[in-house]
């Protein structure tokens, strides 16, 4: 709509820009002549305000801790004398989204933008496309021109919030006990001790609770060099993205007091294949052949290690009968509780 106004203001401009040169022919006064004067000097002022270049200067980033960019930059005038724009329009562009900027201007020697919570899509940027509409005195001319702004910066999956993180945690630690129990028999224990909110009901040793008249724990010794194999399956679901955030956010958590082995199954340049590093979350991409997502997880699978599995539902993976303990599978309904709702609860109310 503004587009518009400012199209019919110069339309109508020029049409009396045109009536006021018919009537100074016509009646060549000394009222007339100067009323074409003015009328030329304001139309050559408001033409000549928008006839600008710009460049970059300046450009400062940071990323946020949803991993969202902050960006602010400064543009000058490449011919070094101040802007006689009354009025600009900043749009920073990526992947079809739009972040705008306006701003008035006039007589100002910089354009200063800064824009917020950028939400990039996941991997890696080198630059973006900022467009700026700036708009002359009086509001008649406009001006359009194009700047590339460098960010070079990697956005990896978002990470889960600090209280989806513990609920994430907690709801492994029965996991933890669990297999802990199965590679490491009793006489690996260490101690009984008192239960500390941390502990999971599962490792209460109730007799010694009854007998002490306070909740007591059984704590085991673990293999400091036993490590936990992390495994992504990259199936192509509306959840990819959610079931990547999650993987993402817990190889940071189980990083923070053991070792961890991470295995992305995914769509990398063409192909399905099994990459270990961590700067292939920027890359990995959803595959559609379920049979072999499930070959190349099963063929990566390392003897006597505990393995948590982060996949869609709509993958079945068969456990082996000779360890079911260590493993552990998380999906959408996993991912659903994280975030503080509940299946059953959902499917109850529908």
């Amino acid at each position: 709509m503004n587009k518009l106004f400012q199209r019919l203001r110069l339309v109508w401009s020029i049409i009396l820009y045109l009536l006021v040169i018919i009537y100074t022919l016509v009646f060549p006064t000394t009222a007339s002549w100067f009323i074409f004067y003015a009328f030329t000097l304001w139309m050559v002022s408001a033409f000549l305000s928008t006839r600008q270049t710009y460049h970059l200067t300046s450009t400062k980033k940071s990323k946020n801790d949803d991993h969202s960019l902050s960006l602010t930059f400064t543009i000058q005038n490449k011919r070094r004398h101040p802007f006689f724009l009354s009025y600009v329009k900043l749009s920073l562009a990526f992947d079809g989204i739009r972040e705008t900027y306006e701003s008035s201007l006039f007589f100002s020697r910089q354009i200063e933008g800064t824009f917020q919570s950028i939400a990039l899509p996941r991997g890696h940027h080198d630059t973006l496309s900022l467009d700026i509409d700036g708009t002359g005195l009086y509001g008649i001319w406009t001006r359009h021109s194009h700047l590339v702004v460098p960010i070079n910066v990697d956005i990896f999956p978002k990470a889960l919030k600090k209280t989806e993180r513990q609920r994430l945690m907690h709801s492994l630690s029965p996991y933890f006990t669990e297999t802990s129990r199965s590679l490491n028999h009793d006489y690996y224990m260490n101690e009984i001790r008192t239960y500390q909110t941390r502990d999971a009901l599962s490792g209460i040793d109730w007799k010694t609770s009854l007998k002490r008249g306070q909740w007591m724990v059984r704590e085991y010794e673990t293999e400091e060099d036993a490590p936990v194999d992390l495994y992504f399956i990259g199936f192509d679901t509306p959840s990819f993205e959610d079931l990547l955030s999650l993987c993402y956010t817990l190889l940071h958590e189980l990083k923070a007091g053991q070792k961890v082995n991470l295995f992305l199954i995914g769509q990398f340049e063409k192909d399905l294949s099994v990459q270990y590093s961590e700067d292939r979350f920027l890359t990995i991409q959803p595959g559609s052949n379920k049979q072999r997502l499930i070959t190349l997880c099963q063929s990566s699978f390392t003897a006597h290690s505990k393995k948590i599995i982060v996949k869609s539902k709509d993958v079945p993976m068969p456990v082996p009968l000779d360890s079911p303990l260590s493993y552990r599978f998380i999906d959408e309904d996993t991912f659903l509780q994280v975030k503080g709702g509940d299946a059953d609860h959902a499917d109850a109310k529908q």
